[in-house]
C-alpha cells in the first residue's frame, strides 16, 4: 500500500512539473532595478489589459506563466514607485514555450533582448527591414519642414511625391515579408497593424496565402473579419 501511495505521489508530482502544451514561461532580468512592479499586459480595445503583475524588491529576476491559445503580441511594462505612469512597455510576441526578456532599468525599451519566440524573431527581422523606409521618411519630413518655412512650393510638391513613393515601397515590402512568412502568425499581424489602410487586394493576397493553421489563429481570424468589413464599407 505504501509503495502504491509513493507511486501515485510521484505521478502527481510529474504531472504538476510537466509544462502545459500551450503554456508560455516568461523569465528575465532587469539590471539596475531595485524596486518596482512588472506588468504582463496585452492590448484589448486599444487599451492595455494587465494579465499578471510582479512586485520587485531587491531581486530583479522575474517570471510569468500564461496559457497562450494563439501567438499574440504581449507587453512587459515597468512601473516605478512614485511615478504614476509606466516607464515603458516592451512589445514581444507571446507563444507557448520558454521566452526570456533581459533588459536594463536605464533605457528599458532600447536595451531589451528577447529570445525564445519564433514569431518574435520574425518581428525583429521585419522591424530591421522597415527601418530603412522609416528613416527615409523622417529625412524627407525634415526637408519638407524646411521647404515649408521657405515657402518653396516646387520643393514641397517634389518631396510630397517622394514620400508617397517611400510609403508605397514600405507597403510592398510589408506585403512581401508577410507572404514569405505565411506560416507564421506575424503575417496576418503585420497586415492588420502596418498596412490596414492599404488597398484591400494586398490584404486579400496575404490572407489567401496563409496556411490553414494561421488562418485559424487570433490574427488570421481578425484579418478575415477586417477584410470583410472593409469590403462592405466600400460597397456602401
Amino acid at each position: 500500500m505504501k509503495k502504491i501511495l509513493l507511486l501515485l505521489l510521484s505521478v502527481i508530482t510529474l504531472i504538476n512539473c510537466t509544462p502545459l502544451e500551450n503554456e508560455m514561461r516568461l523569465t528575465g532580468f532587469v539590471k539596475g532595478m531595485k524596486e518596482g512592479t512588472l506588468l504582463l499586459q496585452k492590448s484589448e480595445n486599444n487599451t492595455f489589459k494587465t494579465i499578471d503583475s510582479m512586485v520587485v524588491k531587491g531581486d530583479a529576476h522575474f517570471n510569468f506563466s500564461e496559457i497562450i491559445e494563439s501567438p499574440e503580441l504581449y507587453f512587459l511594462s515597468l512601473k516605478i514607485q512614485n511615478i504614476d505612469r509606466e516607464v515603458g512597455a516592451i512589445a514581444f510576441f507571446a507563444e507557448p514555450g520558454d521566452i526570456s526578456i533581459n533588459t536594463k532599468l536605464n533605457n528599458f525599451l532600447e536595451n531589451a533582448v528577447i529570445t525564445g519566440s519564433e514569431n518574435q524573431k520574425k518581428y525583429s527581422q521585419y522591424k530591421t527591414l522597415i527601418k530603412r523606409y522609416t528613416d527615409k521618411n523622417k529625412n524627407l519630413t525634415q526637408l519638407l519642414i524646411s521647404a515649408a518655412k521657405e515657402k518653396n512650393m516646387k520643393a514641397i510638391d517634389s518631396i510630397d511625391k517622394l514620400q508617397k513613393r517611400v510609403l508605397t515601397s514600405s507597403y510592398l515590402a510589408t506585403v512581401n515579408y508577410a507572404l514569405n512568412n505565411k506560416d507564421y502568425e506575424i503575417a496576418p499581424f503585420l497586415a492588420l497593424s502596418e498596412i490596414y489602410n492599404a488597398n484591400t487586394k494586398y490584404l486579400d493576397t496575404i490572407y489567401n496565402t496563409l496556411t490553414p493553421k494561421i488562418k485559424a489563429s487570433t490574427y488570421g481570424v481578425a484579418l478575415k473579419e477586417f477584410i470583410s468589413q472593409t469590403k462592405n464599407q466600400d460597397n456602401l
